[in-house]
């Protein structure tokens, strides 16, 4: 009986760490994906799931849905660099680990193509598999719709 006890104390304690480890390696999946992702986008590309989708969080003009290949191609290879064409740094404030759901929280600085540009993003990630399934930026869209696309607010009144 104490050995069947001992047994199962040792196979609950290595499915824990297992599960623990997993979460660890998702967080260094995303923090190499984004080491890489302007600079390697073939090997950031890599990181990605089959099935994966972005998606720019609101309402302005380039917030709309990606797969693996647009958000590679149009995202960042054409709507990034129209409206950022010197990139952006990113400051990586905080990161909260829940397993497959990971949350960066992240400052944005840049000279956009209209004059400084500085955001500041929720970042959503789903993992599956090791791999990035599903990412969603939340930023201030009316920052992005004013600085980035020229926009005016107007009073409706």
């Amino acid at each position: 009986m104490r050995l069947v006890t001992i047994l199962l104390a040792l196979v609950i304690s290595v499915t824990a760490y297992a599960g623990h480890h997993e979460e660890k390696n998702n967080i260094a999946i995303i923090d190499k994906f984004f080491a890489m992702v302007f600079t390697d986008t073939a090997a950031a590309k890599s990181l990605l799931h089959d099935d994966f989708t972005f998606r720019f969080m609101g309402i302005c003009t380039i917030c709309k849905s990606y797969n693996k290949d647009t958000y590679i191609d149009e995202w960042l290879g054409v709507d990034i660099p129209a409206v950022l064409p010197n990139g952006v740094e990113l400051d990586i404030v905080r990161k909260i680990d829940g397993g497959d759901d990971i949350v960066y929280i992240v400052k944005g600085r840049a000279e956009g193509a209209n004059g400084q540009y500085n955001n500041n993003y929720a970042m959503v990630f789903e993992m599956r598999n090791g791999q990035i399934l599903d990412f969603q930026e939340y930023h201030s869209d009316l920052l992005a719709e004013t600085r980035l696309h020229r926009k005016a607010v107007i009073d409706l009144e």
